[in-house]
């Protein structure tokens, strides 16, 4: 007998808010009816993406899982771009009982009335493991030995004899946390790129090939913005769908099926080969100085625009340019408009088994929030809190192989850069390093070794990993020097110093996220630095901002960071961010209140407003006054707080 209607009610109902219904894999997808590009329009950049036996398939991991989930498998026909089967490792699995309640018993245990639940088959799987097949409804479930729910498999369903209530039908909350039914149109899929789809790309994946971790410092959505309840990782929405419907980002079409790889047919080459987009970010900010016993007020109004082309003449080879414009009409040390070069560069493969990418092309090393010690080729970011990296990109060649069966890519670099030696001389130093990227589990591991002309070998390893709600990461530098001249005391002066032997550089970082009240989710994370180049006596303060030599949040020793990311589902992606840095060992401090939105319910359009205090004793590294390289120009005073609004556009 079937149970009462109350009854299955709250038992789907349980269910559902065991698995986080925003974040189950067939919200807004249906295998055999959503396409890839609706699906890269819903989740944003994966995680992995590669092309294996004729299917494209595209991970989301760690951050930029699926809300309630920690890790999605999206896997699709590389010809014709549509869904064919979803793969999904949620964080509370549901119970057999809840499954029996919703899905139906073993088939044989009890009889299912017309428009009922379905039955489920059993098969035997390879350590002691289990399948429950529910295969009118395409749904297979996957036991460990304890007969706990391990991964949930959606493909399309088979026919039944007798009818089922059709999953479509009944609307379930989006990654947005808005209705979007499942068998989601391309109009019904929450928006994350205007219609023509022209955004910068994820420069860092190796290629579509390419097993590359998406990098959350990369050129992304706001930072603050990646924790957002059932948003996807920090990084940039997908180019628009070739022709065929289904390109992946980095990824230019499947494997030609002719003996010659790069042979190409007509209806392979695109027509169109020109992507431009960019984007628009504003600041207005306040800062209140202290000097001579009164406050004054310096107002800032930076812009700047990225313009980017993105040219895709071949499926085998692809160019990119972004340019910078930036303009403060209120900056008194600026003559006007400043342009800058932010990437260019030529990405093409050779046999599909090797990847090379040259020019100036974006980079982001490491996993921690704040201090990234491995991010050997980039200067640490001078404010890690903005919703914007401002960072350019990188002179350099770049060689990737991946090793799609490993989930792991090698990648071998050659750089460039060019630097003041004095005031009339600049030179090229090179460099070259080595990097090997591989997923093992739900984590990740990085190593790296980077050698460059007139400096000591760096080497570094990053690994990140996922246990239950708990994030864990860690990156570790073993470095012969600094980005900048060290320093010693000499009595009352200072003296340049080199380091003796080699010194380990650790940032480590734990996040929890808890889901709450149904609609609400908060991220709690911890994060520490430990700096062995740093300096433990403030006097070096004025001195090293005088030289030029003062690196915020990397000058003291020991760092720590506690964050509470609170945020609502839904399209405006409303979040309250609180954020406290200290110096440990300086007894400084700074805390940060930040408010995230999408205003217009569109996620081309970010806004954020802050306020920052920073406190400790006078003196200490968030509460001194820099000293300008000029000894004539006056000191900027002593920072009493900075508030603020950013606004981020996608254009």
């Amino acid at each position: 007998m079937m149970p009462p209607l109350p009854v299955r009610a709250l038992a789907a109902a349980i269910l559902l808010w065991s698995l986080d219904a925003s974040a189950e894999p067939w919200n807004g997808t249906e295998p055999g009816t959503t396409t890839l590009q609706q699906v890269l329009l819903s989740f944003g950049p994966p995680t992995r993406q590669v092309h294996e036996d004729g299917a494209v398939v595209l991970t989301y991991q760690r951050k930029a899982a699926p809300g309630g989930t920690r890790s999605t498998r999206f896997h699709f026909d590389a010809r014709q771009g549509v869904l064919r089967r979803v793969e999904v490792v949620p964080t509370k699995p549901p119970t057999l009982a809840g499954l029996v309640a919703l899905y139906g018993p073993a088939c044989g245990a009890a009889k299912t009335s017309e428009g009922g639940p379905d039955c489920h088959e059993e098969e035997a799987a390879p350590a002691r493991q289990r399948w429950w097949h529910y295969r009118a409804r395409g749904l297979s479930v996957l036991l460990d030995k304890q007969r706990r729910v391990k991964s949930m498999r959606y493909s399309e369903p088979l026919a039944s004899a007798s009818p089922t209530p059709a999953r479509g039908a009944t609307a379930s909350a989006g990654s947005e946390g808005t209705t979007v039914p499942a068998a989601a149109a391309a109009l019904d899929v929450p928006r994350a790129a205007p219609a023509t789809g022209t955004l910068p790309p994820d420069t860092d994946s190796a290629s579509g090939l390419a097993t590359a971790a998406v990098d959350p410092g990369g050129a992304s959505a706001p930072e603050g913005f990646e924790d957002l309840l059932d948003a996807p990782a920090a990084a940039p929405a997908p180019r628009p769908a070739g022709p065929s419907g289904a390109i992946v980002e980095g990824w230019q079409g499947p494997e030609g099926e002719a003996a010659d790889p790069w042979h190409e047919t007509a209806q392979e080459r695109q027509q169109d080969v020109l992507a431009v987009g960019g984007i628009y970010f504003q600041r207005a900010e306040l800062t209140g100085l202290r000097s001579q016993g009164k406050t004054t007020y310096q107002p800032v109004l930076p812009a700047l625009a990225d313009i980017y082309l993105d040219a895709t003449p071949s499926k085998h080879v692809r160019g990119f340019m972004m340019g910078r414009l930036a303009y403060d009409p209120l900056s008194t040390e600026a003559n006007g408009p400043a342009a800058v070069l932010g990437q260019m560069w030529l990405k093409f493969d050779v046999a599909q088994r090797l990847f090379v990418t040259a020019g100036r092309q974006e980079i982001r090393w490491g996993s921690s929030q704040i201090w990234n010690p491995t991010d050997f080729l980039q200067a640490p970011n001078p404010d890690p809190l903005n919703i914007f990296d401002l960072r350019t990109g990188v002179d350099m060649v770049r060689l990737t192989v991946p090793w799609e069966a490993m989930a792991a890519n090698l990648s071998l670099l050659g750089t460039a850069n060019v630097e003041d030696v004095s005031e009339d001389l600049r030179r090229v130093r090179y460099g070259g390093g080595v990097r090997a990227e591989m997923a093992v589990g739900t984590g990740e591991i990085a190593a790296t070794a980077v050698f460059d002309q007139s400096r000591r070998p760096r080497y570094g390893l990053d690994a990140t990993m996922a246990l239950g709600l708990l994030d864990f990461n860690a990156e570790v530098a073993w470095v012969g020097d600094g980005n900048t001249r060290l320093w010693a005391r000499d009595g009352d002066s200072f003296v340049e110093r080199t380091l003796e032997g080699r010194k380990l550089l650790v940032s480590a970082g734990v996040s929890a996220t808890f889901n709450f009240a149904e609609l609400y989710r908060a991220v709690i994370r911890v994060e520490g630095f430990h700096n062995p180049l740093g300096y433990d006596d403030r006097a070096f303060l004025p001195w090293l901002s005088s030289q030029g030599d003062f690196r915020p949040l990397f000058h003291g020793r020991y760092y720590a960071l506690g964050q509470v990311n609170i945020g609502r589902r839904g399209v405006s992606q409303l979040s309250l961010i609180f954020t406290t840095i200290a110096n440990v060992q300086d007894a400084s401090y700074l805390s940060r209140l930040a408010f995230n939105s999408s205003p217009f319910d569109i996620r081309d359009i970010f806004v954020q407003t802050f306020v920052e205090v920073p406190y400790g004793e006078r003196g200490s590294e968030f509460r001194f006054e820099s000293i300008p390289a000029d000894p004539t120009a006056p000191g900027s005073g002593l920072g009493v707080f900075r508030a603020g609004v950013s606004l981020y556009v996608r254009i």
